[in-house]
């Protein structure tokens, strides 16, 4: 390996590890999506079980609750995206937060995968590269 060939591979251990900060980044993000989606599950099921009029804690974000009364425990507004949000039975709602958690489970497992094969290439190359400096060294260079 040349020199020129150990810049470029020193460069390309730079953008390895880049990618993996933003696969790290993106993998937090999910995970925080589906801490969200599992909270609102959670809250629709116990609305429902709750009987109308019942008095309720309903999360609103930061460890902080309000008071609130059941009017209705069969439907519920949920967020479809991009700002619009739809009326759905109770039990079609639950049922949407459990698919979006399995979405973003399954996303989280792709990227999962995408960062060990970028970990292995990295770790190769940068063996490779601490060979050939090793080697440069030797000669003396």
């Amino acid at each position: 390996m040349n020199e020129q060939e150990l810049r470029q591979a020193m460069s390309a251990l730079e953008v390895y590890r880049l990618q993996l900060q933003s696969i790290a980044e993106n993998m937090q993000l999910i995970q925080i999506s589906i801490e969200e989606m599992t909270r609102a599950r959670e809250t629709l099921a116990q609305y429902k079980d709750a009987g109308e009029g019942s008095e309720i804690l309903v999360p609103v974000g930061g460890n902080s609750f309000v008071f609130a009364k059941v009017a209705s425990s069969d439907k519920a507004v949920v967020g479809i995206g991009t700002g619009i949000s739809v009326e759905k039975d109770m039990g079609e709602a639950v049922q949407t937060m459990e698919e979006r958690c399995k979405e973003l489970a399954e996303s989280m497992k792709k990227l999962a995968e995408r960062r060990s094969a970028l970990e292995a290439q990295a770790t190769q190359l940068s063996q490779t590269v601490q060979e050939e400096i090793g080697a440069l060294k030797q000669q003396g260079l």
